[in-house]
């Protein structure tokens, strides 16, 4: 037997499906995890190309600052300039389902079933995620745990590294080295294996976390 948790993925691809799956997931689940993978809206080309502009021109340029947004841009920038590529809703830590995003009319809709959820959802740094559900619908889900933020106030200690609350920190052990290591966050095509499947962990690390802190609470 594995050491490894075993995740089982499903896989949202089309407009009809998500449409129709996506809804009775948070209809019937009271509790989820949430995560979301992000890009920035500007190809890796285009900012390559802001860059060799920026080499040769004038900070006066009219046009330098705007090379300077795109050229720093990245998944982890303004929501503004920013896309969602994925939503990850994960029933438990063996169960986790990945949405793949294709448009921005498809992002707009699960926003607002993310935002309109009316369970609750274990979400890992909450101010990234519900940045994004705010500046998309002006709203915010009504119940969620930040396990990132509990964890944080567990631990609590004034040295930053002793008080490390990524969770590839917390539970990697829990899941292959891979997941770990993984650092293309922009993959150009949206179904890359690997890059689903380190979706799919990340879905389920914030389960496994969830209950190492309710056995720490316990003991305490």
């Amino acid at each position: 037997m594995s050491k490894f948790v075993e995740v089982k993925q499903i896989l949202h691809t089309s407009s009809y499906g998500i449409r129709k799956n996506i809804p009775k997931l948070l209809e019937n689940c009271e509790l989820l995890s949430f995560d979301c993978e992000t890009r920035s809206v500007y190809t890796k080309e285009e900012r390559a190309e802001a860059k060799a502009y920026l080499k040769s021109s004038d900070p006066s340029d009219k046009l330098y600052k705007h090379a300077r947004v795109v050229t720093e841009s990245s998944g982890l920038s303004y929501p503004s300039i920013v896309k969602t590529t994925h939503f990850i809703f994960g029933e438990s830590k063996n169960k986790v389902h990945t949405v793949i995003c294709n448009s921005p009319e498809m992002e707009i809709f699960l926003w607002n079933l993310v935002s309109d959820y009316t369970g609750t959802f274990l979400v890992h740094n909450s101010l990234f995620d519900f940045k994004i559900c705010y500046q998309r619908t002006g709203r915010l889900p009504k119940n969620f745990i930040d396990t990132a933020l509990f964890v944080k106030c567990l631990i609590n200690h004034v040295n930053i590294w002793k008080a490390k609350v990524g969770l590839k920190e917390l539970v990697g052990d829990y899941y292959p080295p891979s997941w770990s290591l993984y650092s293309d966050y922009e993959p150009v095509n949206l179904k890359n294996e690997k890059f689903l499947t380190y979706c799919s962990y990340d879905g389920s690390a914030m389960f496994t976390l969830y209950e190492l802190i309710q056995e720490e609470l316990k003991e305490e």
